[in-house]
């Protein structure tokens, strides 16, 4: 991410903190939902007819806004073993590469989605479940997910590059010649 304390990435983390927080509470509902669902079915021989629909909107739900924060911290598809590795040129290059090739996949995975969900509202669809949901409503976290990433990534890009630009540290202990 861009350099801690600036206001940018404080606002970043904020928001996929939040995004972490409400996956959590979706990751709850989803339980509830599904034990309500299995609760009903043993004691009442019933079933609420949308559990399973729901709980797998929950779950892109949950994943599309867990990846901002996955990205953020770290924790997002990394081969550390290679990358720890290299010294830290190399490194800034590798995290240049890996961020634009991020970016590229997420912006494209935003077009898709995007162009999903207005097809989606364009045609009225929904889903084939008693519920018949309309489907942009659970679609819609799709595209927006994918943005979150695009920014994140833009964000590790500028820093990997701003990390290229500087000049290397000098190899030498302090007050010495080289």
């Amino acid at each position: 991410m861009p350099e801690p304390g600036s206001g940018s990435v404080a606002r970043l983390e904020r928001w996929t903190g939040w995004g972490c927080d409400a996956a959590g509470l979706m990751l709850v509902a989803m339980a509830i939902l599904i034990n309500v669902e299995i609760v009903a079915r043993g004691v009442f021989n019933k079933s609420t007819l949308l559990a399973d629909e729901y709980s797998g909107y929950l779950f892109v739900w949950m994943t599309l806004i867990g990846f901002g924060h996955a990205l953020q911290t770290g924790a997002f598809l990394r081969v550390e073993a290679l990358v720890t590795r290299l010294s830290p040129k190399p490194r800034a290059w590798a995290d240049l590469v890996s961020a634009a090739v991020g970016l590229v996949v997420a912006l494209i995975c935003t077009y898709a989605t995007g162009t999903l969900v207005r097809s989606s509202i364009r045609f009225g669809s929904v889903s084939i479940q008693p519920s018949a949901t309309p489907l942009w409503a659970p679609q819609i976290i799709m595209p927006l997910g994918f943005l979150l990433l695009v920014v994140l990534y833009g964000a590790l890009l500028l820093q990997a590059a701003r990390r290229l630009g500087r000049p290397a540290a000098p190899s030498t202990p302090a007050g010495r010649s080289a």
